[in-house]
């Protein structure tokens, strides 16, 4: 070393996947590392074809994804002048992938220890990763590229024989396919439902005990719909019944478990009313980090999780704050699931980072949308560590004849996470009776309620999360993209909370069913999970999983290509004449989907989408479609309806339905481009069919006056902004009315307005 010149040191590089994440971790491990972000992938399957070649062991060919040029160039910079490389992608299958493809594109050297995994952003969390780097575990490398060769071989074999069938806009995927079956499925057994009628029987017995029929000859019976039953019942009213069974039994509930994947999705679901993708998504920032008063903490644990599990250093973070806030009689003992399932990963399930770090605490430094999330989070993971609430129960069983009642009581001995959260199944509570075996009691009243079975209940995102879990099918981790393809791809509809499979969902179903068996049987797609599970834990080989997978669907490929092929060159024909006189219009999918056209297309090029309309499959088989009415009233709706609204150059105004809803258009929109928004106000009496149509003109004038009256109104009494003195103008928001000053964005005063307003 030259005298006098001081060598400098080199930092250590740890690479993450997210600029967030990155600078929460850099703030915790100070000068001596560098922390980068490689924005997740930076290697995939290529994007125009299949990828992967399966007469080479199904060798997949992996290149740089477009726009990471440039990350890529930055992380070989910074490796190079880097002591060492951390590599601090997700502690998961998908994770570890991302870490391998970085490795392999940085050229690190193969088995060194270099990938760190922490199932939080903390302090300690991350020092102890640092100090404990391992080998990039290449069983849970070959799991991920198995599901994404799986998911390739399906999605680029399959999809573009259904392309020729229906239209590009549909897909086939390993997992969504099975999805959307269950939808459809499900579907069909509401549409076969056949209501039954049923009485429900309470009888108000002495001592106001309020019973339930239990039981006639022994058998119990979940409803009665027999008719000769109820009249049975009947002639017992005002007769005894014997005490056949009095008993008192000490019972206790225990909490509910923290969150895993699948339950926070389901939860936010039902509680919060997120998406199962809007759910990710929030706690994905929330793990990465927040600004808590200046200082980036992670939040929560990490959110891809099978696992239930909680760390010794988090039960004793709750039992503190259980001591501190409710008592020691509070403090729960661990409770843990029994399951025969595999756990994907050893992680813990998704709590808090810090329990002191309470939601209404940090509520100011996170967005509505991340303190909802953060609040169920923290809830259920307080409640899953408090003590099981304690209580007795009071059962009796009355009989006359061949008939039983029965009814229970509920005394809380000990509330216990009562305190706090009620399940919502409530218990009858009530101070016990001196019944006991032996005892008469006279049937006072008779309650008989006549009802009809209800079908099956639609799937909702919530349910259907929890029945892919329950059957096996996919991981909770990709339910949300799962999900969101089915709606994207218009495979199904949402009614209010509920999936209802449209008429593309059910021929796409229908036609992989037809064709491809074992794609759309569950129980082969689960097992297929658990062949992903014995690669990871090197049990099986990659090759063999792919091969035994492939070596089925190739055999139906073959059969459903030569069908495609004699289907494409099949003629249906539509009810709708073409314009030009040569005989009735034909359908054929095109780039953007169905549409008709003239069977003479080479000298005529008249065309009709028939996006949005729904062709029975049972039609298109028969060759003959009768889409005429469909067609001429989605054209009516495309050119709009007259209104009596007019502008100020004389032009009329007509109601046009677009991506947004109801619009006005000019109609002569092509020389003055004027279109004008309506006040949601009118959407909604439009939809409800509240504005009136006289000789064809829709009658939105008066409203149309009334609202500008009432706004003028309302800016009149306003005045002028107190800020910047320029005058407001009338917002509309999520949350309606607001007023915002026009000198907007140098003025950005607004004002929420009074209900009256």
């Amino acid at each position: 070393m030259i005298l006098g010149v001081k060598k400098v040191a080199k930092k250590n590089l740890v690479i993450v996947e997210s600029p967030a994440k990155a600078k929460t971790i850099e703030k915790i491990l100070g000068k001596n590392f560098h922390v980068t972000a490689s924005f997740g992938h930076v290697r995939d399957l290529p994007k125009s074809k299949i990828g992967v070649d399966v007469e080479d062991n199904f060798k997949p060919s992996y290149s740089t994804i477009r726009g990471k040029g440039d990350i890529i160039k930055t992380l070989k910079d910074l490796a190079k002048k880097s002591d060492k490389v951390y590599l601090a992608s997700d502690p998961d299958r998908e994770g570890e992938a991302i870490a391998w493809h970085i490795a392999q594109t940085l050229k690190l050297n193969e088995g060194e220890a270099n990938r760190i995994e922490f199932n939080e952003i903390t302090n300690t969390a991350i020092r102890e990763a640092i100090k404990n780097p391992r080998e990039i575990d290449l069983g849970k490398v070959n799991a991920q590229q198995a599901r994404r060769i799986l998911d390739r071989l399906v999605g680029y074999e399959i999809s573009p024989l259904l392309w020729k069938t229906i239209s590009s806009n549909t897909s086939a995927g390993r997992v969504q396919s099975v999805a959307l079956k269950l939808i459809c499925d499900l579907e069909d057994k509401i549409k076969e439902f056949i209501p039954e009628k049923f009485w429900d029987i309470k009888g108000e017995f002495e001592n106001k005990m309020n019973l339930v029929f239990y039981k006639i000859k022994k058998k119990r019976f979940e409803r009665v719909t027999d008719e000769n039953i109820v009249f049975g019942v009947q002639e017992t009213l005002k007769k005894e019944y014997e005490v056949i069974g009095s008993k008192v039994s000490k019972k206790s509930k225990n909490p509910p478990l923290p969150l895993k994947t699948s339950t926070l999705q389901q939860l936010s679901s039902s509680y919060i009313g997120f998406s199962a993708s809007k759910t990710m998504s929030v706690a994905q920032g929330l793990y990465e980090g927040i600004s808590i008063d200046g200082t980036q903490k992670g939040l929560i644990t990490y959110m891809r999780t099978d696992s239930t599990r909680i760390s010794e250093e988090a039960k004793g973070m709750a039992k503190s704050y259980i001591l501190e806030n409710f008592g020691k009689e509070y403090l729960g003992k661990a409770t843990v699931k029994k399951t025969t399932a595999k756990i994907q990963d050893a992680h813990e399930a998704v709590r808090p980072t810090e329990i002191y770090l309470t939601p209404e605490k940090i509520k100011k430094d996170l967005t509505p949308d991340q303190y909802k999330l953060y609040k169920l989070i923290w809830d259920r993971f307080m409640i899953s560590q408090l003590a099981p609430m304690e209580y007795e129960q009071f059962e009796v069983i009355v009989e006359k004849d061949d008939f039983q009642f029965r009814g229970v009581l509920n005394k809380i001995l000990f509330d216990g996470y009562y305190k706090v959260f009620k399940d919502e199944e409530e218990l009858p509570l009530g101070d016990f009776p001196n019944i006991l075996e032996g005892d008469k009691l006279k049937l006072k009243k008779l309650t008989i309620k006549e009802d009809w079975t209800k079908p099956p209940a639609r799937l909702t995102e919530s349910s259907l999360v929890k029945k892919l879990e329950a059957e096996g099918i996919g991981r909770p981790s990709t339910y949300a993209s799962i999900i969101e393809t089915l709606k994207k791809r218009e495979y199904v509809n949402l009614e209010g909370k509920s999936f209802v499979p449209t008429e593309l969902g059910y021929e796409v179903k229908n036609i992989l069913e037809n064709n491809f068996k074992d794609i759309m049987d569950v129980k082969f797609t689960a097992s297929l999970e658990n062949d992903l599970d014995e690669l990871e834990e090197k049990k099986k080989e990659l090759v063999e999983v792919l091969d035994g997978f492939y070596s089925k669907l190739s055999k139906d490929l073959v059969k459903y290509k030569a069908k495609v092929e004699e289907e494409s060159n099949r003629i249906i024909t539509s009810d709708m004449p073409c314009p030009c006189g040569k005989g009735f219009m034909v359908m054929k999918n095109g780039r953007f989907g169905r549409y008709l056209a003239c069977p003479d297309d080479e000298n005529c090029k008249e065309k009709y989408s028939l996006k949005g309309i729904n062709i029975p499959l049972e039609d298109v088989k028969k060759g003959i479609i009768t889409v005429k009415a469909l067609v001429e009233e989605q054209m009516r709706i495309k050119l709009g309806k007259p209104t009596d609204v007019t502008l100020e150059n004389g032009s009329k105004l007509l109601l046009k339905l677009g991506r947004f809803g109801s619009y006005l258009e000019s109609e002569n929109f092509k020389e003055d481009n004027e279109r004008l928004s309506l006040p949601g106000e009118v959407k909604k009496m439009l939809m409800n069919n509240q504005i009136e149509e006289k000789d064809g003109i829709v009658q939105l004038k008066w409203i149309m006056d009334k609202l500008q009256k009432e706004e003028e109104e309302i800016l009149k009494n306003a005045g002028n902004c107190e800020k910047c003195g320029k005058p407001f103008k009338i917002g509309r928001g999520r949350w309606g009315k607001f007023l915002a000053c026009t000198g907007y964005p140098e003025c950005k005063n607004i004002k929420k307005l009074d209900k009256k307003d």
